[in-house]
C-alpha cells in the first residue's frame, strides 16, 4: 500500500531523491549517530510513501551515507563540488539498491532507479543549503 503514490511510471518513484540528498549533505558532519538516525528515519517515511519493504530505503539510505563518509576521507575529487558530493552518494545508492533489490529476489529493474537518482543528483546543488548542518561563525 502507498500512502503517497507519486511515479514517474515506468521511470520509477521520486522519494527516493530525498534520501540522496540527506546522505550527501548529512555526511559533511561526519560519524553521528544523531545524523544516522535521522536518516533512519526518513527513510522509514519514505518506505510509508512508496509501500516498500519497512526498512528497505533506509538500509539503502545507510549506506550510502556511511560510504559517501568514507571516501571523502580518501578522496579529495569527491568532495571539490556539491554535484561531485552528489554523483559519488549516487553511485553508492544505486549499488546499495541493487544489492538489496537483487537479494530479495525481486529483480532489478535499472531505469525505474537510475532516473530518479539522477534527478537527485542533478538538482542537488539547488537543495544542498537544505542539508548544510554545519554551524556559520560569525
Amino acid at each position: 500500500m502507498n500512502l503517497v503514490s507519486l511515479t514517474l511510471g515506468p521511470f520509477g518513484s521520486i522519494w527516493p531523491a530525498s534520501l540522496i540528498w540527506a546522505a550527501c549533505g548529512w555526511a559533511n558532519q561526519g560519524p553521528n549517530a544523531v545524523i544516522a538516525l535521522m536518516l533512519f528515519g526518513l527513510g522509514l517515511w519514505v518506505d510509508l510513501l512508496t509501500g516498500g519493504p519497512l526498512g528497505a530505503w533506509a538500509v539503502v539510505a545507510l549506506i550510502a551515507h556511511t560510504l559517501t563518509i568514507l571516501s571523502a576521507r580518501f578522496s579529495v575529487a569527491m568532495a571539490s563540488t556539491p554535484m561531485s558530493a552528489a554523483a559519488f552518494t549516487g553511485l553508492f545508492f544505486l549499488v546499495a539498491a541493487s544489492i538489496l533489490s537483487i537479494s530479495s529476489g525481486k529483480g532489478f529493474n535499472v531505469l525505474s532507479i537510475l532516473v530518479p537518482i539522477i534527478s537527485a543528483v542533478l538538482t542537488y546543488p539547488w537543495v544542498a543549503a537544505w542539508f548544510d548542518l554545519s554551524k556559520d561563525e560569525a
